[in-house]
C-alpha cells in the first residue's frame, strides 16, 4: 500500500504503512490544488523511497529512542550501584553531565579533545583527566549497546605523560617519615604511625576497632573500610587480611588504645569518622608546617611498600599479602623502579641446592 493524501479540517495529511503499522502525518499545508500537486510530485516520492530503503523506519525508531547523554548516564550509574566507589563515581558522572548537556549523537571527538585540554589547562593532572574521559566513554558505550550511536568519540584520546602525578607519589625518605611523626600530634600522630608501618589505606585505618588490634599476637585485623559515612568491606576480597605489628608501631598503638572507644580512632563527637577527609585536613596542615615536598596522604602506603621492598626482609608475595594486593605481580608492576638491583645485595655464601659449602671441595681445572 502506497502513500495517500487525505483532508482533515482544511489541512492535508499523508497516510502510509511501515511494517504492520499505519501512520498518519500532517503536512501542515492547506488543501489547495497547488499543495496537492507539490505533495504528489516532491514529498510522496521521497517518502516512498525512504519506506522502501528502511530509512523511514530508522527515523521513527530514533525519534522514539532517548538521545540525551543524561539518559545513558543514569543507565550507567544503575549498573554500578554495587561498587564500593559508587558515590565517588556518581560525582564524576555529574561533572560529565554538566559538561555535555546534549544528545549523544551530537558529541564529537573534537569536543572531547577540547574538554581534555581545558581540564589540563585548569591544572587537573593527566591521570584525573583520564578518569573523566573514561567515565564519558563508559556512558557512550551504553548508548552504543542501545544502538543509538555506532562509535565512541571518547575512545583512544591521547593525553600527555603524567610526570607530575608520578612525582607526587614519590615515597618519603626515612628522615621525612621520622620528621612527620615527630611533628604530628594527638590521634593523628598515631594514625600516621599505623599508616606508615602497615601500608593500610586511610578508610581501612579509620574503620579499625580496638578488638582488631591484638598486642599479644602482634597483629591487626583489617576487614572493614569507611567511605561516605558508611562502614563497608575493604576495596577487594584480597584486602581482608591480618597484618603484623612491627616494633616501632607498638608505642603508638598502646597510646591510641588508651583513648579509644568503640572505634580505634573516634571522632570528638563519638563514633567513627565520616570518611578520610579529616585525616586529609590534618595531613595538609602538617606537610605545610614541616616544609617538605607535597605528596598526598595515600603516599604513606607507597612509602611502606617501597621501604619494605628495599629492606629485603620480606618476599614480594608476603608484602602483597600484607598490603592487600591480589598477587605479587601488582607489587612489581607499580614498584619495580624502586628496587633496581636489590637482588644483587643478597649473600654469596649460599648454595641453592643446600650443600654445606665449608665441606665441599672444588677441583682445580689444572
Amino acid at each position: 500500500m502506497g502513500v495517500s493524501i487525505y483532508k482533515r479540517g482544511g489541512r492535508l495529511y499523508l497516510k502510509y504503512t511501515i511494517g504492520d503499522k499505519v501512520y498518519r502525518k500532517s503536512t501542515k499545508l492547506e488543501d489547495t490544488p497547488q499543495n496537492r500537486d507539490y505533495l504528489k510530485l516532491a514529498v510522496i516520492p521521497e517518502l516512498e523511497r525512504k519506506i522502501a530503503t528502511g530509512e523511514a523506519a530508522e527515523e521513527i525508531r530514533r525519534k522514539r529512542t532517548p538521545l540525551a547523554l543524561s539518559h545513558y548516564a543514569r543507565k550507567y550509574c544503575e549498573s554500578k550501584e554495587h561498587l564500593k566507589t559508587f558515590w565517588e563515581l556518581l560525582a564524576q558522572v555529574k561533572i560529565v553531565e554538566r559538561r555535555f548537556q546534549m544528545n549523544v549523537d551530537e558529541i564529537t571527538r573534537g569536543m572531547v579533545k577540547d574538554w581534555a585540554q581545558e581540564m589540563l589547562r585548569n591544572g587537573l593532572s593527566p591521570k584525573t583527566v583520564r578518569r573523566y574521559i573514561n567515565v564519558l566513554g563508559a556512558i557512550l558505550d551504553v548508548a552504543i549497546d542501545h544502538e543509538v550511536i555506532d562509535r565512541n568519540p571518547a575512545a583512544k584520546i591521547q593525553l600527555p605523560a603524567n610526570i607530575e602525578e608520578r612525582r607526587s607519589r614519590e615515597p618519603f625518605s626515612k628522615d621525612e617519615v621520622d620528621l612527620l611523626l615527630e611533628r604530628a600530634s594527638g590521634w593523628f600522630r598515631n594514625y600516621l604511625a599505623v599508616a606508615f608501618y602497615t601500608g593500610a589505606r586511610p578508610g581501612e585505618i579509620l574503620a579499625l576497632r580496638p578488638e582488631d588490634v591484638d598486642l599479644r599476637r602482634r597483629t591487626i585485623r583489617i576487614e572493614r573500610n569507611i567511605r561516605q559515612g558508611e562502614i563497608t568491606t575493604p576495596k577487594t576480597r584480597y584486602s581482608i587480611r591480618t597484618v603484623p605489628i612491627f616494633d616501632p608501631l607498638l608505642p603508638y598503638l598502646r597510646g591510641q588504645l588508651m583513648h579509644s572507644g568503640e572505634w580505634l580512632f573516634e571522632s570528638p563527637s563519638g563514633g567513627h569518622y565520616y570518611g578520610s577527609s579529616k585525616a586529609h585536613y590534618h595531613w595538609k596542615k602538617l606537610v605545610e608546617e614541616v616544609g617538605i615536598e607535597w605528596r598526598d596522604l595515600y603516599t604513606t602506603r607507597h612509602t611502606f611498600i617501597t621501604h619494605m621492598l628495599q629492606s629485603g626482609t620480606v618476599s614480594v608475595l608476603e608484602l602483597a599479602q600484607i598490603v592487600g594486593h591480589k598477587n605479587a605481580q601488582q607489587i612489581m608492576t607499580h614498584y619495580a623502579r624502586f628496587i633496581n638491583e636489590q637482588h644483587l645485595k643478597i649473600r654469596r655464601d649460599i648454595d641453592p641446592f643446600g650443600h654445606n659449602l665449608d665441606h665441599t671441595a672444588v677441583e682445580s681445572p689444572m
